[in-house]
């Protein structure tokens, strides 16, 4: 659920624990935090792709090649990723059949974050997801390779992009089959 009030686990520029601060006042004043980002993957060499929705505070509309969220205080990458599963695609997932991959640090003038890149492979059809609609207008499978050119190639603007894309689609080749 979006919500500006949400205190978020604030860090410093070598992700050190400093005092929590309203998601508002974080993007404001671009300080340092935690967030997840889950990568779902299915045997046929998909990517669960979503178009965030227009509700959003940040890139309202866009699609987006992964899951996730901000960490809040006390909680951790790996259980505020199965958090952000069972809000965002209604998954009921235990933390271990998430893959853990490695933290990234994103240093954009506006948003500056951890992000821990996790995997679930999951092969569900879309109609057995149940999307939170606050956060999430669509969902639909793309191929790995269109992904790929999504990101990489073409560089479309309506998607949103992170710097560790290609180092993320490499990894996720190497885990599915």
């Amino acid at each position: 659920m979006i919500n500006a009030r949400e205190l978020l686990y604030i860090v410093d520029e070598n992700n050190k624990q400093l005092q929590p601060q309203l998601r508002s006042v974080a993007h404001k004043t671009e300080l340092w935090h935690r967030t997840t980002g889950i990568w779902v993957v299915n045997n046929k060499k998909q990517i669960l792709c979503q178009k965030r929705s227009m509700k959003k505070d940040i890139k309202p509309g866009y699609w987006e090649a992964f899951f996730g969220g901000h960490i809040a205080p006390g909680k951790n990458y790996l259980e505020s990723a199965v958090q952000e599963c069972n809000e965002e695609l209604g998954l009921t997932i235990t933390k271990d059949i998430i893959i853990p991959y490695k933290i990234f640090k994103g240093d954009k003038q506006s948003h500056k974050e951890f992000q821990q890149v996790f995997a679930l492979i999951m092969n569900k059809e879309i109609h057995e997801f149940q999307i939170e609609k606050e956060e999430i207008d669509e969902i639909t499978w793309i191929s790995m390779s269109n992904v790929k050119k999504i990101l990489l190639d073409h560089r479309v603007t309506k998607w949103v992009q992170k710097p560790w894309d290609k180092e993320v689609l490499e990894w996720l080749e190497t885990i599915i089959h």
